[in-house]
């Protein structure tokens, strides 16, 4: 079940959504498009399957959100109940436990309490949500 934090600066009022884990697909293009959550948001993303799940996560070098792949299945799975249940049988062709910046290379973080705001530089983060979808 997805989940995520709202963290909004305590000057300018930013905000920065960090969530996850959501199920991907891959279109006919080849491109990573959200599957939808608990059930296929498209007859496309039904057709193609889950083929895993990704992290949004704050990059502190980039300095914004950032989604990244932390699990990809041999095989597109039947649904989310079929995703989750591949997970659980280690149907898995990659898995990172450090969601990584696909630009950087820097270390996704989740939590970005006390982070400074890189809209005005000059207040800090502090958790504001939460949410579960």
């Amino acid at each position: 079940m997805p989940f995520g934090f709202i963290f909004k600066c305590d000057n300018c009022r930013a905000e920065i959504l960090v969530s996850g884990l959501w199920e991907y697909y891959v279109d006919k293009h080849g491109c990573r498009q959200r599957y939808g959550h608990p059930g296929p948001n498209s007859n496309q993303a039904k057709k193609a399957g889950v083929k895993g799940f990704t992290f949004q996560g704050y990059c502190p070098t980039c300095r914004e959100a950032h989604e990244a792949i932390v699990i990809e299945f041999s095989e597109p799975q039947p649904g989310s109940l079929g995703a989750c249940l591949a997970y659980s049988n280690s149907d898995i062709k990659h898995q990172e436990f450090d969601a990584i910046c696909d630009k950087c290379g820097t270390e996704l973080i989740d939590n970005l309490e006390g982070e400074l705001c890189p809209k005005c530089n000059i207040g800090f983060f502090e958790e504001s949500a939460r949410f579960m979808s």
